[in-house]
């Protein structure tokens, strides 16, 4: 049985209380705070504040070992914005507690200052400040190692995403159930045979809204990042793109967003090229991850509400994703994180530069008489390009003296606004902004 079957402990306030006396030797006021599959407790007292953590019966202690090394490691290295370990009264850094017939491990952190990044707007200064904070968190885990880092059959792996291809069977929707399985098809066939390329390390795996910290006098400041219970082994670019699934849920420019926090993540930590190119791919998957748990779970525990909060809005996502050409996202994220658009950009550039090219116009446009065609109101009479009217208009504004056989040109502006652009089929489903 592991920490998804198991419901989570619900010790009492008295009981949590002498919990951390009896482990940590401290008093103060308790409150609860949401958790999936564990308890956990705000204290507060004179020394200052922490978090209480009762884990699961089911849990693995290996698992707690390597969260707390994780942390111990973040800390040694002069990481900042990262929980503590504190010590119990034996000098361990964890303890024990019995409730309900069953054993428990108590440990408690430090607590991170700041509000959850789910009160804060999204802002592209701010998703590329977190991309900054997860870029620095992988530079310092580069040579971490654990052995129970290894989870090949942990649900959240991303690594090993093909696992939960059998939950799709869960998903109520057939539109939707389709769409995931189109989707871990893709994987199997595109990205899986890429992994064992890829770089790896030890990864949080959850940068979710409520797992980041925002500086409360500052919502441009990422604070710090919480809650390592799905931290496991994985391919390092995995980091980036689990925080990007879920930072992107309901953002209105998604291409401002992923190139905000690409930008972000590779100035601390520079991505390999074959990282960029999967990393919209692997973004996707952590959303039917979430869904095909989601799912799987919410009919095993139908009582735990907090197991579907996250449902609706990545199928949103996903079936917003799905309306993008694929191709154009992975030339996004490779733009974003310094490499040319596509891989044969530079070879067309060169070709391009060496061809013996035909001039479109003849005759040429350097020494021919022209207007420009500005739109912005200078000239008030003048009907839309695509108003039959704007032939004559155009044709009386020809020079009277100019020899019939030259030709007369009009030049638009650049980066004008035309209304055609604004009908249904050029609006975008990633942004809603409009071509010019």
């Amino acid at each position: 049985m592991t920490a998804f079957d198991q419901a989570p402990p619900a010790l009492t306030e008295p009981q949590l209380a002498a919990a951390l006396q009896r482990n940590f030797g401290m008093s103060g006021r308790l409150s609860a705070l949401v958790s999936e599959r564990d308890q956990n407790a705000r204290l507060r007292n004179a020394e200052g504040e922490f978090v209480l953590k009762i884990a699961n019966a089911s849990e693995d202690p290996a698992n707690i070992a390597l969260q707390n090394a994780t942390l111990q490691h973040l800390e040694a290295v002069g990481a900042t914005g990262f929980p503590r370990v504190l010590r119990t009264r034996e000098g361990g850094d964890v303890g024990n507690v019995e409730a309900g017939g069953r054993s428990h491990l108590v440990r408690l952190l430090s607590w991170v200052g700041g509000v959850p990044q789910s009160q804060v707007a999204r802002t592209p200064a701010h998703l590329r400040a977190l991309g900054g904070f997860l870029g620095r968190m992988s530079r310092a885990l580069q040579g971490f190692a654990h052995p129970a880092a290894f989870r090949p059959g942990f649900l959240w792996s991303l690594d090993h995403v093909g696992q939960l291809r059998g939950h799709a069977a869960d998903i109520a929707d057939p539109t939707r159930r389709a769409l995931v399985e189109r989707l871990f098809d893709r994987h199997q066939a595109l990205v899986l045979p890429r992994l064992p390329g890829l770089r790896a390390s030890v990864l949080h795996q959850d940068a979710n809204d409520n797992n980041i910290i925002v500086d409360a006098d500052n919502p441009e400041k990422v604070a710090g990042l919480i809650d390592f219970g799905d931290i496991c082994h994985g391919r390092t670019v995995n980091e980036l793109a689990i925080a990007m699934a879920y930072a992107l849920l309901d953002q209105p420019d998604l291409y401002a967003a992923m190139r905000a926090m690409i930008e972000g993540y590779v100035a601390e930590f520079p991505l390999h090229e074959a990282e960029a190119e999967l990393l919209y791919d692997l973004m996707r998957m952590r959303l039917v991850a979430s869904v095909c748990i989601s799912s799987r779970q919410s009919r095993a525990h139908p009582e735990n509400a907090y197991l579907l909060i996250s449902q609706a809005p990545a199928f949103a996502a996903l079936e917003r994703l799905d309306r993008i050409d694929p191709a154009f996202m992975a030339a996004l994220c490779r733009k974003a994180a310094g490499f040319a658009a596509t891989r044969n950009a530079d070879h067309v550039r060169s070709h391009l530069a060496g061809a013996a090219c035909a001039p479109v116009f003849a005759p040429g446009l350097g020494a021919s008489p022209r207007i420009a065609l500005l739109t912005d109101g200078t000239h008030a009479d003048m009907p839309a390009f695509s108003d039959r009217a704007f032939d004559a208009w155009f044709a009386a504004r020809r020079p009277e003296n100019l020899p019939p056989d030259l030709a007369f040109y009009g030049f638009g502006p650049y980066g004008e606004r035309r209304s055609v652009y604004a009908t249904d089929q050029f609006a975008d489903a990633a942004s809603p902004e409009r071509r010019t």
